[in-house]
């Protein structure tokens, strides 16, 4: 019988130090969580990690800069705000999810992380915070009220970056008055990870 690898052992390859932690502790409360409430969807570790924790940190880049504020709308079990809070210490964020219990498992991950966000049990609609140089969701409908909704929230130069589908991008693309930037996501669920940047021209 084969020994499940821990959590440790397969974030090793993609951070180090603190975020490594941070990560691992996340991977853990995920794990545990979602045997009790309908967190998220996964078979085994691996699973967690690639399809969920890996797939949040493709944006990685986009908190490469020192000292920016993160706005994750639909935060649900943390994805994809999180694990950018955990690889991004200097980042502030806010997780906005208006479900009880998964603001719960949000308060407890941001207390347990030691992460600069707050968590608010709200939805985006009634939200009226910011600005924002980065404003994320993953798996999140309505994505042309959502985005003009965000595009408010943005400091001059931000980006809204959405986890999507191939089809999910299409229809990005066909919106007007947006710059699209697209990558795969490294999950195996063919997913994309889209970037949107208002033009003001």
């Amino acid at each position: 019988m084969s020994v499940e690898p821990t959590f440790a052992e397969l974030l090793a390859p993609h951070a180090t130090g603190g975020a490594a932690e941070r990560l691992v502790r996340y991977g853990e409360l995920l794990e545990r969580w979602a045997a009790r409430h309908n967190l998220v969807s996964w078979h085994g570790r691996e699973d967690l990690v690639r399809r969920h924790i890996l797939d949040a940190l493709a944006g990685a880049p986009l908190v490469g800069t020192p000292g920016g504020r993160l706005l994750d709308v639909g935060s649900g079990a943390g994805l994809p705000g999180v694990p950018l809070l955990a690889a991004a210490p200097s980042w502030q964020g806010v997780l906005l999810e208006p479900r009880q219990k998964r603001w719960a498992f949000l308060r407890l991950v941001v207390r347990e992380l030691g992460l600069s966000a707050t968590v608010e049990r709200s939805r985006y609609q009634e939200y009226d915070g910011g600005p924002f140089e980065l404003v994320t969701a993953r798996a999140v409908g309505g994505t042309g009220e959502l985005l003009g909704w965000a595009s408010g929230r943005l400091v001059s130069g931000g980006w809204i970056a959405l986890w999507t589908t191939e089809d999910g991008e299409r229809e990005l693309r066909e919106l007007a008055g947006w710059r699209v930037l697209s990558s795969p996501l490294p999950s195996l669920s063919r997913g994309r990870l889209v970037q949107l940047a208002p033009c003001f021209t």
